[in-house]
């Protein structure tokens, strides 16, 4: 189902927009869509990139731990 959106838009802007359209042969709708798309396929990456820096950053924290455990001699005991 498609929705409609309605938002405003810096004239300077709407006008380089429509400009841009037509050089490519699209309608305005055709791309709004496209750049919508673009958008949030950008917010996604950026999205995924932080998780795996974050999941980096926990890997390498656990790697600290681990050495100095193993530095320090300190072990875990089997109660």
């Amino acid at each position: 189902m498609a929705s409609l959106m309605n938002f405003r838009v810096d004239d300077d802007l709407k006008d380089r927009f429509t400009q841009a359209a037509e050089t490519r042969q699209q309608t305005q709708s055709e791309a709004m869509r496209e750049a919508l798309l673009l958008y949030v396929k950008r917010v996604r990456n950026e999205q995924l990139r932080d998780a795996a820096e974050r999941i980096r950053r926990h890997r390498e924290d656990e790697e600290d731990i681990m050495r100095w455990i193993e530095a320090h001699g300190v072990g875990i005991a089997d109660d």
